[in-house]
């Protein structure tokens, strides 16, 4: 479903307004997402150990470089869950969730680009305020939840950070927003890991060339 986060009614013409476009959906099968929630904590320390970044980064979020969200640059993990049906059906799901996307809100469809990683958060923990990029090609993000939980995404206005909206983390809720939108996860209180797939897409054209050798590309003409 497309919605929109909009400001307030502004009360003269250099007021600040946003009308920020935003795609929520569900994925249809909670047995496969139980599949895919289990193999990342299966997996979580051999994606650790085998692609350990070298680079003190964890995109911002605070998780620390030693965490799984600290690999991000170094792997896709649709292409090291290729062969994972599970993890390819979800795939094909994005890809038809972005193309409803942009067909509801009337814009291209364009050649993809898509990165993707997952996160392991633990009881204590929170996700920092960050962003995924806002250069003149950044595009579209994402981030998809692996069960229910208490926290939620929080979203903040791109010109008054003490602005917000939040989405609650629900199990197969997908939201896809703008790149340059800065968000964070509030702080994680169960005892089970939350467990979260992100992924961030860029016209195919326009695409860092030094990170193109992790892109998956997506075509849909």
């Amino acid at each position: 479903m497309l919605n929109f986060w909009k400001s307030v009614h502004p009360h003269n013409e250099y007021a600040p307004t946003w009308n920020i476009p935003f795609w929520n959906s569900i994925y249809p099968n909670p047995a496969e997402i139980d599949v895919i929630r289990q193999w990342l904590i299966d997996n979580e320390q051999n994606i650790i150990d085998k692609f350990k970044n070298d680079q003190d980064d964890d995109g911002g979020t605070g998780l620390g470089e030693n965490s799984l969200t600290g690999q991000y640059m170094s792997y896709n993990l649709f292409e090291i869950t290729k062969d994972v049906p599970e993890f390819q059906n979800l795939l094909n799901w994005i890809k038809d969730q972005y193309a409803l996307m942009m067909q509801t809100n009337s814009t291209t469809i364009r050649n993809l680009n898509l990165f993707s990683w997952a996160n392991v958060v633990r009881k204590g923990q929170k996700i920092d305020k960050h962003g995924h990029g806002g250069r003149n090609y950044s595009y579209l993000s994402g981030n998809l939840h692996l069960d229910n939980y208490q926290t939620k995404t929080l979203y903040f206005s791109p010109v008054d950070e003490n602005v917000k909206m939040g989405i609650d983390n629900v199990k197969g809720g997908l939201t896809m927003f703008p790149s340059y939108i800065l968000h964070s996860v509030s702080e994680h209180q169960e005892d089970t890991k939350r467990v979260s797939i992100a992924f961030d897409l860029f016209d195919f054209t326009f695409t860092p060339t030094e990170d193109l050798d992790k892109a998956i590309e997506i075509r849909y003409t």
